[in-house]
């Protein structure tokens, strides 16, 4: 049964690990965020389970929303969406290429929008919490071109251009960090560690927006309102007076148009509606539907939400505060209002009874575009849109060779980095003392910043051929177009020791599919730069995962 308010976070991850997922996938979400966004699943997850949508989410590497969107064969790409959230905060990274840093969450806005409708998916846009620094200090509040005032025109610019598109919708990540208390929703710590800036809170009540707007497009919003009538008012030990009634009629009076209400109860409804009308009388005066008999509560839920043609997932039941026989089934949006809980209007509110959500339009993609509005589009060739986005990062990756006998910062690249890896078990160390073997590390940076050592490779060089058993890239750095620099730098390589084969050996996890996917793509004849053909080869060895 789905409380309202929802459980606690550690009862939504728990409930969400519990959940039957043997079933068929039903709505395929795609996140894309600046940030580690793995801790939103459950949040988002677990409502849309609970509504029948049977949520299949596919999390994109973090701060690569631009790379994600331009290529068309990108992981993203492939998993071919219904749903695209994106969550960019500007202080993570400039956007899409923009050389004027103050326009970036405009341009990827659009490039957002565009990517969905060329997918045929609804975008998500996640407007982000103003930023907590302030470079000028208590200056910055009266500043018109502060930090504070620049992040309002950009989240208002992004909410306009995205209001009068039938196939976006926005969801405020700043409301849910008020909510949460801004010295409560960051977590400095964790961030500099994964990349992870908010807690847990915040990611909680971020799916829960999230899936409010998801389902209501998708039609599992709130359909309806079965106010149970016998535990809220008639059989109540502390039924509302008057006044807390007529507070109830005017909650009842302000819920959307086309969102029906329907009285229950047990007794025939001659007498429920007397006894009704006693003690609520300008309940008795809205209309509602009654659905007055002997049945079970699930059986007039039941046929309440056939009367409607919708779920019963979708029907909000207001009731009283103490659980009776015969509750109601699993998956209700059950609100139990009384002296000890919270007010029925939050309850309403948290399940949705207010939401006024369109539903996902059909539209037709011509061209990769929808016929209208296309003054802001991105080019219909997404590739070489990447292309151009990664020259404009200017990224540099120079290969050295480590010459001392510890590698600290090669050794932590290498056992942090899990989606670009050749998962070998082959420690930096082991190349520093074979005769045949050679340890590479590599220092990233590009126009934004430098990142320092990114990456690592280890490789057993012969006359033959250069075999690479150690090749991973920081999370940092991916997206970036690194390991295609680095790439051809081994190329290179090979050819000036005089090898003709260069061998890369890998096992596939399953979570690094995007070193494997690389291997893939770059296998086969490559020139050096002084024109020698260098032979690249992918050797999978045992795995548990099928390699395609």
């Amino acid at each position: 049964m789905t409380r309202y308010p929802p459980a606690a976070p550690a009862q939504i991850r728990q409930a969400w690990q519990q959940r039957d997922a043997t079933g068929p996938a039903g709505l395929r979400i795609a996140v894309l965020s600046s940030f580690t966004a793995d801790p939103l699943l459950p949040y988002l997850g677990l409502p849309l389970h609970t509504s029948g949508l049977a949520p299949q989410f596919a999390v994109g590497p973090f701060n690569q929303i631009a790379q994600q969107c331009m290529d068309q064969d990108s992981e993203t790409a492939r998993f071919a969406p219904h749903v695209l959230v994106v969550a960019a905060r500007p202080e993570d990274r400039p956007a899409a290429g923009e050389t004027e840093e103050r326009f970036a969450l405009r341009r990827l806005a659009t490039l957002a929008r565009d990517t969905a409708r060329r997918w045929g998916a609804l975008l998500v846009w996640v407007l982000p919490p103003l930023p907590q620094d302030r470079p000028n200090g208590v200056g910055d509040h009266g500043d018109p071109h502060g930090a504070a005032a620049h992040a309002v025109a950009e989240r208002e610019w992004v909410r306009r251009m995205l209001a009068d598109q039938a196939d976006a919708c926005v969801v405020d990540a700043d409301e849910v960090v008020r909510a949460v208390g801004t010295r409560a929703a960051h977590h400095p710590a964790l961030f500099a560690f994964a990349r992870i800036p908010f807690t847990e809170e915040v990611f909680a009540l971020l799916g829960e927006e999230i899936a409010r707007v998801a389902g209501a497009r998708h039609g599992r919003g709130c359909q309806g309102v079965l106010v149970d009538v016998d535990g809220l008012l008639l059989d109540a030990a502390d039924p509302p007076d008057g006044e807390s009634a007529a507070g109830l009629a005017e909650l009842l009076e302000q819920l959307p148009a086309r969102r029906p209400v329907a009285y229950r109860s047990m007794r025939p409804r001659p007498t429920a509606w007397r006894l009704l009308a006693e003690r609520a009388p300008r309940l008795v005066r809205l209309p509602a539907t009654w659905i007055a008999d002997d049945r079970t509560k699930a059986a007039q839920l039941g046929s309440f939400a056939e009367e409607l043609g919708v779920p019963e997932s979708t029907i909000a039941v207001l009731t009283g505060e103490k659980p009776q026989v015969d509750d109601w089934p699993d998956g209700s949006r059950v609100i139990r209002c009384g002296p000890h809980r919270d007010p029925a209007s939050r309850g309403l509110a948290a399940a949705g009874a207010f939401d006024l959500v369109l539903p996902v339009p059909e539209h037709t993609v011509v061209d990769g575009f929808t016929p209208e509005d296309q003054e802001h589009s991105s080019p219909k060739g997404t590739a070489g849109g990447l292309d151009d986005f990664l020259r404009g990062l200017q990224v540099s990756a120079p290969l050295s060779a480590v010459e001392s006998d510890t590698a600290p910062d090669e050794s932590d690249v290498a056992e942090r980095a899990h989606d670009f890896t050749l998962a070998l078990e082959h420690p930096p160390a082991d190349y520093l003392v074979a005769a045949d073997g050679c340890l590479l590390s590599v220092r990233v940076s590009d126009r934004y910043g430098d990142y320092g050592v990114s990456a690592v490779i280890g490789l057993r060089e012969t006359a033959a051929a250069c075999v690479v058993e150690l090749f991973s890239l920081s999370c940092v750095v991916m997206g970036k177009g690194v390991e295609d620099i680095l790439l051809a730098e081994l190329v290179d390589r090979a050819a000036q020791r005089g090898a003709d084969v260069l061998e890369f050996r890998y096992r596939d996890t399953g979570r690094n599919r995007p070193a494997v996917d690389f291997l893939h793509r770059a296998q086969g004849p490559r020139h050096s730069r002084d024109g020698r053909v260098v032979q690249i080869r992918a050797c999978a060895e045992a795995t548990d995962h099928p390699v395609p």
